[in-house]
């Protein structure tokens, strides 16, 4: 799933267009520092210049915070649509949990190329439309076309809409996947220190509340019309954030069109970050035991939710009889307040009791929110059993072990290539929630013949492996490794005369 950005300067990823000393030469670095200072000293005296900054991203705080925000909320809507609302909508319709996962995993599957376009955001820029501002519309286009295509091909209604349904959203999310990876860069480079918490609680808020409107508000859209329509409305979603991105610039006096007049703004040329020297810092970055583990738990500590969630959506729709807009309701509403109180309860805890202890008291809760679940099949169908209650519990449980793990992973990320590090976390995570996806298919097509509350039982399973690892980890020898080659990379002082 997507991930708010580090708080601290400490450990935020080096500003490619305005490289580190390592990356740059000292001479680079003091002509960048004067040239900031003649802009400065410009603006104070230009009124016009001042006017057209607070018309852009960098210089406009709400218009900046208001577009991070909307386009967290585009990226948390096509999550709940694919995990909540057609999962729902798929099971009513009589496929099973093997062929609901499938269409779950090749969703949530592309969200492991953010490694992938990490390095190429930070590589391949047209920076006289801004840093970062065209890999977002281009992304964001096609989104919407891919909406647009599947919605007007006519075979939503067809016997191949499984399939379908399935590759569309494979498409769909790749794009997506790179909104998010630029989003989080556009943060990046404009929010200020002061802010940077703040916004980015905002922006985590939004995302849920994209999930939330994905997942009950297009299930109750889909009983009342047809799955068409409900992705129709998902292509206008993204295109009036899309209207958005073109209408603000990141800086004054950059283009808005290509055939706009500007230039390039903020940008030191001739800057030496590239694809190979990522790789490397990447490389560095994960010589250590922790930080090379990390990648491994990336893989693991996801595995649980992503067997639960399509197994769950076969429980309650087709073994509890609900329909598919009542679970999406729950899921969306119960479901997300569960999941907002575990990730406020447990990024408090984490600053507070420390990031691995706190995660492995998250993936604790999930393990024995699954248990109880599975131990008590016996009484699923008594008018009295709670079933609902599964739904926050776990959700919650999930969040309060993702915040402590996402807080971890940036402590973490030390190199100047800290953006790609905790993308390849990130994706790692999506690769482990499809694989556990799968999990839910792979036991039959093996032989095995597990009932639906195994299945659970090995989702609890799961969610304690990674505690087993957390044991081996440490992450203060990380951070105080950055601070030493920190300290041996900074620059002299410049000489006086």
């Amino acid at each position: 799933m997507p991930a708010a950005l580090p708080a601290t300067e400490k450990s935020r990823p080096a500003r490619f267009d305005r490289p580190a000393a390592p990356l740059q030469s000292r001479e680079q670095t003091s002509t960048a520092v004067a040239a900031h200072h003649r802009g400065q000293n410009q603006e104070i005296g230009d009124p016009d210049l001042t006017q057209r900054k607070s018309e852009t991203l960098s210089g406009n705080r709400g218009r900046r915070t208001l577009l991070l925000c909307l386009l967290y909320f585009s990226q948390g809507f096509p999550w709940g649509f694919a995990t909540i609302a057609l999962l729902a909508t798929l099971s009513e319709a009589g496929h099973g949990k093997g062929e609901t996962a499938t269409v779950a995993a090749l969703a949530i599957l592309p969200w492991t190329f953010k490694f992938i376009w990490g390095p190429v955001i930070d590589s391949f820029r047209i920076p006289s439309l801004g840093i970062r501002r065209p890999w977002i519309a281009i992304a964001q286009f096609f989104m919407a076309l891919t909406l647009l295509f599947a919605a007007g091909s006519g075979a939503m209604s067809s016997a191949a809409t499984l399939t379908f349904l399935a590759w569309v959203f494979f498409v769909h999310n790749c794009f997506a996947s790179l909104q998010d990876v630029a989003t989080d860069a556009l943060a990046v480079d404009l929010l200020a220190d002061s802010e940077r918490g703040r916004v980015n609680g905002m922006m985590w808020g939004s995302k849920l509340l994209g999930i939330a409107v994905g997942g009950a508000g297009m299930a109750t859209l889909i009983a009342h019309t047809d799955l068409a329509t409900a992705v129709v409305v998902q292509a206008l979603m993204v295109m009036a954030v899309l209207g958005l991105v073109i209408a603000w610039q990141e800086r004054p006096g950059e283009k808005r069109f290509p055939w706009s007049t500007g230039a390039a703004q903020g940008v030191v040329p001739h800057h030496t970050f590239g694809v190979w020297l990522t790789l490397s810092e990447l490389k560095r970055a994960l010589s250590t035991r922790t930080t090379f583990m990390l990648v491994l738990m990336g893989a693991i500590y996801t595995m649980a939710e992503g067997l639960y969630d399509p197994l769950t959506v076969e429980v309650f729709v087709q073994e509890f009889g609900w329909s598919a807009e009542r679970f999406a309701r729950a899921q969306g509403t119960w479901g997300i307040v569960g999941e907002l109180v575990g990730a406020l309860g447990g990024g408090y805890l984490c600053d507070k009791l420390g990031r691995r202890r706190m995660a492995a008291c998250g993936l604790l809760l999930m393990s024995i929110v699954l248990f109880v679940f599975a131990s008590t099949s016996a009484g699923w169908h008594n008018p009295g059993y709670p079933a609902v209650l599964l739904l926050p519990a776990f959700k919650g449980a999930v969040a309060f072990a993702t915040v402590s793990m996402f807080s971890l992973f940036m402590k973490v990320s030390w190199t100047q290539a800290a953006a790609t590090q905790f993308t390849l976390y990130m994706a790692m995570g999506n690769l482990g929630y499809a694989t556990g996806a799968k999990l839910n298919s792979w036991p039959e097509a093996a032989g095995f013949v597990l009932q639906l509350p195994d299945y659970y039982f090995l989702g609890a399973v799961l969610a304690l492996i990674p505690i087993v690892l957390l044991l081996g980890l440490s992450p203060d020898e990380v951070e105080a490794r950055r601070h030493r080659e920190t300290a041996d990379a900074a620059p002299a002082p410049a000489a006086t005369s």
